[in-house]
């Protein structure tokens, strides 16, 4: 019997497509802070700090922007990321193919164990549990993030004075398909939380030999398989999640 298509990875470098394919004269900073943050949040930040729009990415759901912002003496690239494994990859590959070399993502995840909402995370696995990784890298179950850029973001996150938590996360397609068997599989394997883009943005960089990270906060709870815990879906911790990796990306 012949393997599932996605499994049949094709290792080429090009496609018929390539993200840079309408040839924009974009150059953005080698640095960016990929936020899966409301726009209300995101406002909030700009209004700190000096900025500009440097870039547009357009598809028929309309235009996400790209900024610049001035922190200190460094000019980082600013981007609200896309919900889902596919249409953040999508973005994020497109941002890497106009000079984006270093990306700190930001977001949010469920927990499913005992964790209080808002709880800063930072993953160094993440079980692929999705379809766009596979795209990117060979089969395999899990994706490892571990790389001294990582171990940068640690550090500089300790100095700001947080607890540096390192965990697997479960990375998945189904948001209405996270069943209690699952939930009991990967929390059995060492998954701290449930979200839906992390193993597949790691891919997709690691294919592109750009540096990746993500700091991930608490937001819903699915600890109790028997009763799933909206809390206040990590909403309280959505500016500082900004302000955080700003200062990260300032110093790295």
């Amino acid at each position: 019997m012949d393997k599932p298509f996605l499994l049949d990875f094709d290792a080429s470098p090009n496609a018929v497509l390539e993200p840079d394919h309408e040839e924009l004269h974009y150059h953005f900073p080698d640095k960016l802070l990929f936020a899966f943050i409301t726009p209300e949040a995101i406002a909030a930040f700009l209004k700190k700090y000096p900025y500009c729009e440097i870039g547009v990415f357009e598809c028929f759901e309309g235009k996400t922007k790209v900024y610049e912002v001035q922190l200190g003496q460094e000019k980082i690239a600013f981007c609200q990321a896309k919900i889902g494994a596919a249409a953040a990859t999508q973005l994020l590959d497109w941002l890497i193919s106009y000079g984006v070399k270093q990306i700190l993502a930001i977001g949010s995840a469920g927990a499913i164990t005992a964790i209080p909402e808002n709880y800063f995370l930072v993953p160094t696995k993440a079980i692929r549990d999705e379809g766009t990784s596979f795209h990117y890298a060979l089969p395999a179950d899990f994706i490892d993030l571990r790389s001294n850029f990582l171990t940068k973001v640690e550090h500089l996150m300790a100095e700001t004075g947080f607890k540096v938590k390192e965990i697997m996360t479960w990375t998945t397609d189904g948001f209405f398909r996270e069943t209690a068997n699952k939930v009991k599989k990967f929390r059995k394997l060492g998954a701290s939380c449930v979200e839906m883009e992390c193993a597949a943005m790691a891919a997709c960089t690691q294919f592109r030999q750009v540096e990746f990270a993500q700091i991930l906060f608490t937001a819903d709870s699915l600890s109790d398989i028997e009763q799933h815990e909206d809390r206040g879906w990590g909403m309280g911790a959505h500016e500082q999640a900004l302000e955080l990796a700003a200062a990260i990306l300032d110093k790295i």
